[in-house]
């Protein structure tokens, strides 16, 4: 077999392996993927067109204490926020328990 035949057929063997790992992923029945993890003073931002930041930066005491005068909420660990038509959304799940709406929504999700 000459070498440009066993380089082609490592290289589609090198494809097949790769398109059946992708496969295997799809079809693992995974419902949500992991983002990251919020920890305590950490601070997080969806912005106007779907970007997620974290900011690099502690919540200090004070601005925490700021935010919640000028009506910062605290939302329970249940809370989805999703973009629909152009808007963003926060739904808690749990709060609106046994209702279809809230099965629809954490049905979506992986339990942690």
């Amino acid at each position: 077999m000459g070498i440009y035949k066993r380089v082609v057929l490592t290289g589609l063997a090198g494809v097949a392996i790769g398109l059946s790992t992708v496969a295997l992923a799809q079809m693992s029945g995974s419902k949500s993927q992991g983002l990251g993890k919020l920890g305590e003073d950490e601070a997080m931002r969806v912005g106007a067109a779907g970007t997620i930041q974290k900011s690099n930066l502690k919540v200090p005491s004070a601005r925490h204490e700021a935010a919640v005068a000028k009506g910062a909420k605290e939302i329970s660990p249940t809370s989805v926020i999703y973009k629909h038509g152009g808007k963003m959304y926060m739904f808690d799940y749990a709060a609106a328990a046994n209702t279809q709406a809230a099965e629809n929504f954490e049905s979506q999700f992986d339990n942690e």
